[in-house]
């Protein structure tokens, strides 16, 4: 056997410097000072943010502690989300292409983080930040150190296993499907079934549940909320549902491996010989990247089944990594001599023209009367005609905003920097009562889009001279009644309305 190879940091950034940079500036700079929203799991992160837990009722924790910390209510309020999107992705792509480099050598290293670069998920996925884009690198780092420890049986190895698991537990239950393959490897290649013997194998275990230990304290003092919800959040009950569910796998497997078949023709690397019957005519390498690249999307679509769930598009981005790792190895044999700097010049085309065709894509939108919300509803003016409705009224601090549609009512989490309560119309059965008291007892201004539930149904003391039209408009500007609606005053409980 060789030595295995390690890609240092130092090597990765040189290497891969033009598409970090690249990737940074089309999908974290540019957006950043453009686009005038975020997608409502984002705002809802950055709202659960405000208050320090050990879990929320519908993920753990994680992704909220990183979203509060990089992003605070302001002018850069998205410009900060996305490059902390962008740091993750660059986690992400390090560890792919150290997980591969061990395993296949430099150039099926190239390749994997090539593919990835040119994944939905590191291109416009990456500014749709949720628990599954944050999840990836923990995905790519359980990989890495997995096989690492397999290959090497070093400390730091165990130490990075337990701490790439304990974290992404802490992102997301579906870390559970990179722990998979690397299961599976261990049992099937005979050199590495000792690791089932030595003591210190298990070190990992107790560092990822002692990472994870005040998470499932959390869990228990609140019914096991996100569990519940993990385990029963699209559940198959009809025609429908198996028809939804069967439209997100598809679609779902199609985010994650389109653009890197489409790569691969252009880099000239054909996949024949790649069936399940070729497997005992290679090397343990050859077998090693095709668990890796169909295990982990297996094991999450058998669960689904299991549990009696439809696995959505988006369950299945966080196996990104996996796939561009075990497709590399996979290849290697094709690539070990071909991969150079003209295929790194592809990636670049390839990154551009992605960019572009998302970009087209959300233009067209807008052209047509169809704007997308998450990201071109320029959401910063209804902040201010807030701020202005409640100065109005009050000469207090703003404690309450109230909403009936959380994509563009909860924008405002993104630009109000006395940092408001939100709440939102109609209740759900977790919500906070005592936030509900709070808005009735200090007022509130309620953010109401035709198209919701009336405010006054719920809050009766409501104040309907107060109202005024949104002023929500689209970010070319062609559409600007695509969000109609109006902001009103809730006063507090000890005041009245103005005649």
């Amino acid at each position: 056997m060789t030595q295995p190879r390690t890609l240092s940091i130092s090597a990765f950034l040189s290497q891969f410097r033009w598409l970090i940079l690249l990737n940074l500036l089309l999908w974290a700079l540019i957006p950043g000072f453009l686009v005038g929203n975020l997608h409502v799991d984002t705002l809802e992160a950055l709202y659960w943010a405000r208050v320090p837990a050990f879990g929320y009722w519908k993920h753990p924790p994680l992704t909220t502690w990183l979203l509060g910390l990089a992003a605070q209510p302001g002018p850069l309020s998205i410009l900060w989300a996305l490059l902390l999107s962008q740091a993750l992705t660059l986690v992400t792509a390090y560890f792919i292409g150290r997980a591969t480099t061990t395993l296949a050598g430099h150039r099926a290293g190239q390749l994997a983080v090539s593919l990835f670069f040119v994944s939905s998920l590191a291109s416009f996925y990456s500014l749709q930040i949720n628990h599954n884009s944050v999840l990836a690198p923990f995905m790519a780092a359980t990989l890495a150190f997995g096989i690492d420890y397999l290959e090497k049986r070093t400390f730091i190895s165990i130490l990075g296993l337990g701490l790439a698991v304990g974290l992404g537990a802490l992102t997301k239950y579906e870390i559970i499907f990179a722990v998979l393959p690397l299961f599976i490897i261990a049992l099937a290649i005979p050199r590495y079934r000792s690791v089932f013997g030595e003591a210190r194998s298990y070190i990992s275990l107790v560092i990822a549940v002692l990472i994870i230990t005040p998470h499932l304290f959390w869990l228990q003092d609140n019914d096991w909320i996100s569990i519940k919800r993990a385990a029963d959040s699209a559940p198959l009950t009809d025609a429908r549902s198996l028809f939804e569910g069967l439209w997100g796998m598809l679609w779902g497997s199609v985010a994650i491996i389109a653009t890197p078949l489409v790569m691969l023709r252009f880099y000239k690397i054909t996949l024949p010989n790649l069936g399940f019957y070729s497997l005992k005519h290679h090397d343990e390498k050859f077998r090693m990247g095709w668990i890796i690249l169909i295990l982990s999307p297996l094991g999450l679509i058998f669960t689904g089944l299991i549990s009696g769930q439809f696995v959505k598009a988006l369950w299945l981005l966080p196996l990104a990594p996996a796939i561009s790792i075990g497709a590399a190895i996979v290849l290697e044999h094709k690539i070990s001599k071909r991969f150079d700097e003209r295929h790194m010049s592809l990636t670049l085309k390839g990154m551009v023209t992605l960019f572009t065709l998302f970009w087209l894509y959300l233009i067209a939108g807008e052209l047509v009367g169809h704007p997308h919300e998450a990201f071109f509803s320029q959401t910063k003016p209804l902040a201010r005609q807030i701020e202005t409705l409640w100065t109005r009224h009050q000469s207090k601090p703003l404690a309450c905003v109230i909403i009936n549609e959380v994509k563009i009512g909860g924008s405002p989490v993104l630009w109000l920097t006395g940092k408001p309560l939100f709440i939102e119309i109609p209740f759900r059965p977790w919500a906070d009562t005592a936030k509900q008291t709070r808005c009735n007892d200090e007022g509130a201004i309620i953010i109401e889009l035709d198209e919701g539930v009336a405010a006054k149904d719920y809050f009766p003391r409501l104040c309907d001279k107060s109202s005024e039209p949104i002023d929500v408009r689209s970010l070319l500007g062609r559409s600007t009644s695509v969000w109609p609606g109006h902001i009103s005053y809730l006063p507090p409980r000890d005041e009245t309305c103005a005649p």
